[in-house]
């Protein structure tokens, strides 16, 4: 396209939308779409780094109060003279109750643009050598990445609240002509149709990404700091919303080379966002969770009952009637609590949740393993819909996917099972069980919070490129129906 023309088409249509008000009306919502979706995100990311805080502060009151209490009882030759079963010097006490550790989750700064799994994952825990502990979202377990309407963040507002706005922008470009009778000035013009009509769309895309990516840019740096620019992430962010746009913009044009009238193109373009955006993912939501059934959670506890059980009746005996039967431990008979009764508890609980983590290592390997399968077939699937391909890419880029849950679960249960490691040799052992030190206390296993924002798992690039030709096909079938369309 001629830069004479380009620029007699963009004093056109800057001149056109604003008389008509379109222009700023538009520019209005978005704006205010955006400063409302950013700020709600941002807000939830600056309380899970309060929260952070927070456990970083209890952390350090609960070392600090630890290791002054064994050393008054060390400096009292031993004696503790409260409940035997607060006594920090005995490892079985303090594992299951200062030696608690949080693992968290660190948030990453993008986070304030899709909140994915992050309303209902937990991005920390307490670490028991018995279990760790969710403290929230102990509600049935569902892979709600599949609820593909989530909260009002920046990646709803993008993935199914722009298209409508890049629909009202763009659904009568050509019909608005035939109705104010200007379509007949534009046959007789010594350029075709197909290429007015592309120069305009084209101006239209650049004015409405310009504006949003001028309004995301300041304002996310204002609200999280600019040092999100830096991150990879982010140009892939930019990529692929740009991109999205693009899906919207070429769509509509095709719609309008079909010369259809306005209602028309409207009620058209509306139906494929329907489609697209909410109708298309529902069913992969409805197919893939038949498909793939996700176990309750009451399975999980009912599982490592039925295990633990059947160690009790089994494997178990030997253990608890040597334990049971021990002069030194007398766990039944016994009405004031002894310290062998301490040492012999620590022992059965040492033992007996070796089985209980592998019957729950079973439960949760099925769980993961039916997500896993509906997540396999979600990025196979992913091309039918161009709003299942954001949002799964915006969660991947915020780290809130699914995926990057999982793979901190993982840690987490890593972590817990090198607290086992620390704890249960002093704790089972008759030689150790009461010899936990300030050393020990300070050695006591701590989780490193990291940020789980890897990406590489999904092959962006090929999606990028993938789509980018959904794009150029788009337009190409809506420029030749066109130039058909004026001959």
């Amino acid at each position: 396209m001629q830069a004479s023309l380009f620029r007699v088409l963009f004093r056109h249509e800057i001149t056109s939308l604003y008389r008509n008000r379109v222009l700023v009306t538009l520019f209005s919502i978005l704006f205010v779409l955006l400063v409302g979706a950013l700020w709600i995100g941002s807000s939830l990311l600056g309380q899970q780094q309060r929260t952070m805080g927070r456990i970083r502060a209890h952390q350090l009151e609960t070392q600090d109060s630890l290791t002054a209490r064994i050393r008054r009882i060390e400096a009292h030759g031993m004696r503790y003279p409260g409940f035997i079963w607060d006594d920090p010097t005995f490892a079985y006490n303090t594992a299951r109750n200062e030696g608690a550790q949080y693992a968290v989750k660190q948030p990453f700064a993008l986070q304030a643009l899709a909140t994915g799994q992050s309303g209902v994952q937990p991005f920390y825990y307490k670490v028991y050598i018995t279990r760790k502990q969710y403290l929230v979202h102990e509600s049935e377990i569902d892979n709600s990445f599949l609820q593909f309407v989530g909260p009002f963040d920046f990646s709803f507002v993008v993935v199914y609240l722009l298209p409508l706005l890049i629909i009202v922008f763009t659904y009568n470009l050509l019909s608005a002509e035939k109705e104010q009778g200007t379509w007949v000035l534009l046959k007789t013009s010594n350029q075709s149709i197909a290429r007015l009509l592309l120069g305009r769309l084209l101006i239209r895309f650049g004015l409405f990404t310009a504006f949003f990516w001028a309004v995301v840019v300041p304002l996310l740096t204002l609200l999280i700091g600019p040092s999100f620019l830096a991150s990879a992430n982010w140009w892939w962010v930019v990529a692929f919303v740009s991109l999205y746009f693009a899906f919207w913009f070429a769509l509509a044009f095709l719609v309008n080379s079909f010369s259809l009238s306005s209602n028309l193109n409207a009620m058209s373009l509306i139906f494929l966002w329907l489609l697209l955006g909410l109708l298309v993912p529902n069913l992969l939501q409805t197919g893939l969770s038949r498909t793939y059934p996700i176990p309750s959670r009451i399975a999980l506890t009912t599982a490592e009952r039925d295990a633990t059980n059947r160690y009790f009746e089994k494997d178990g005996q030997l253990l608890t009637k040597e334990v049971f039967n021990n002069p030194r431990t007398l766990i039944r008979q016994a009405s004031i609590v002894t310290p062998g009764m301490v040492y012999g508890y620590g022992v059965i609980v040492s033992k007996s949740q070796i089985i209980k983590d592998q019957a729950t290592r079973v439960a949760e390997d099925k769980l993961y393993g039916q997500i896993e399968k509906q997540q396999a077939a979600i990025r196979r699937l992913q091309l039918l819909s161009p709003a299942l391909l954001l949002q799964e890419t915006l969660a991947a880029l915020a780290g809130t996917h699914w995926h990057q849950y999982n793979e901190f679960s993982r840690d987490v249960d890593a972590f817990r099972l090198r607290t086992q490691q620390f704890f249960y040799p002093k704790m089972a052992l008759e030689s150790t069980f009461r010899t936990f030190t300030v050393a020990d206390a300070q050695a006591i296993p701590q989780f490193r919070p990291q940020v789980y924002a890897d990406y590489t798992w999904l092959h962006l690039g090929q999606s990028w490129a993938l789509y980018v030709g959904v794009v150029l096909g788009l337009g190409l079938s809506g420029y030749r129906q066109l130039l058909y369309a004026s001959r």
